[in-house]
């Protein structure tokens, strides 16, 4: 398991991660052999204008421009103006600073989590030592390796219906369950809102992609696969590690603690006011707040009073608010304990839950 990983990591190994290399030498006078003299156009690589989406969406968190030059603006940019409270945020949903949102050029070859790690560092030098917010920041691109192991151990059947495990489950594949999901029309506002932005952005937050896949797995009961192939099909981000090793742990195939999420719990906790929900569904956008998590339980002439008719009933009934919690066992509010690891300023507190890779 990650922690086992993560306390030997921090406590026992001596765990020398390597330096930058230098900069390139770029050849002056006769172009390098094998350079490129013009970088091809979308359309001259065979794309047509309407599948060339020339504005992103107005709701997107950030506009994400590839390459190695905007990577490392928008590390600089975090790094200076939220790094400081990163540990804080790092659940939030809308804007471009609640996390640092560096998964996408990872992904993709445009910056390293080693340059990342090696700039934390220098931040940490000229502000004081570690802090809460550095210490989480690496932690996180922790998981990121974690995966990368875990699917080199376990191989293909990373992949497999019964995951790495060889656990046997009974899976939904029904077709009408699984476009819900997808389009977000589920009738849960947390999850469509969530389903919807990663439709129209290619992005979701960390906490919205624990929530939508337990949400598919554990209360609709469909195969997991279903919902590890959408997000490698729509995110910007999509690691294969990540994306299949954090699916197939989601679904409690991996021996370990499966995190089983109370949408309406998670809803009250992350978007308390509901302005995530009303940003991506705007069906509900005059429902009250105390309201907006749960349309289904409105009356018609209520829908009608509020404009909220066309939202869809629940394809199946929430849970109710009460129920939290993980392994079918709810109600447990216990306070986690203080990461030993930690020598910083502020505290840390060991995390229960999976990351799935948006730092």
């Amino acid at each position: 398991p990650f922690t086992v990983m993560r306390n030997h990591l921090e406590r026992k190994a001596r765990v020398n991660i390597r330096e930058l290399f230098p900069d390139p030498k770029i050849p002056q006078g006769e172009k390098a052999r094998g350079s490129l003299e013009k970088i091809p156009t979308l359309n001259e690589l065979g794309f047509s204008d309407n599948e060339i989406e020339i504005e992103p969406d107005k709701n997107i968190v950030l506009h994400f421009v590839g390459g190695e030059s905007e990577a490392l603006k928008r590390l600089v940019h975090f790094t200076n103006t939220a790094l400081k409270t990163y540990k804080d945020t790092r659940n939030g949903l809308i804007g471009a600073d609640y996390s640092s949102k560096y998964s996408p050029w990872i992904a993709n070859g445009c910056l390293s989590p080693r340059y990342i790690y090696w700039k934390t560092r220098e931040y940490e030098e000229s502000h004081g030592g570690q802090t809460v917010h550095t210490y989480w920041l690496i932690f996180e691109l922790m998981w990121r390796d974690f995966f990368k192991f875990f699917c080199v151990k376990h191989g293909n059947s990373v992949f497999y219906l019964e995951g790495p495990k060889g656990q046997r489950r009974s899976w939904n594949r029904d077709s009408k369950l699984i476009a819900a999901w997808k389009e977000g029309r589920t009738g849960v506002p947390w999850v469509d809102a969530n389903m919807r932005e990663l439709r129209r952005t290619g992005f979701m937050s960390n906490r919205g992609r624990q929530n939508v896949a337990s949400y598919l797995v554990h209360d609709l009961g469909v195969d997991w696969r279903f919902g590890a192939d959408h997000f490698e099909s729509l995110l910007l981000d999509h690691d294969v590690c990540s994306n299949y090793g954090n699916w197939v742990a989601a679904a409690g195939l991996t021996g370990g603690r499966i995190n089983r999420f109370n949408m309406s719990k998670q809803a009250k906790d992350y978007d308390k006011e509901g302005k995530f929900v009303k940003l991506w569904c705007p069906e509900l956008k005059a429902l009250p707040s105390h309201q907006v998590h749960a349309p289904w339980e409105l009356t018609s002439a209520e829908h009608e009073h509020y404009g909220s008719l066309d939202y869809p009933r629940p394809v199946k009934q929430p849970r109710s608010y009460t129920s939290h919690g993980s392994n079918g066992k709810y109600g447990n509010n216990k306070k986690f304990k203080k990461a030993k690891n930690f020598k910083g300023k502020g505290r840390v507190h060991r995390g229960r839950n999976q990351d799935f890779y948006t730092h």
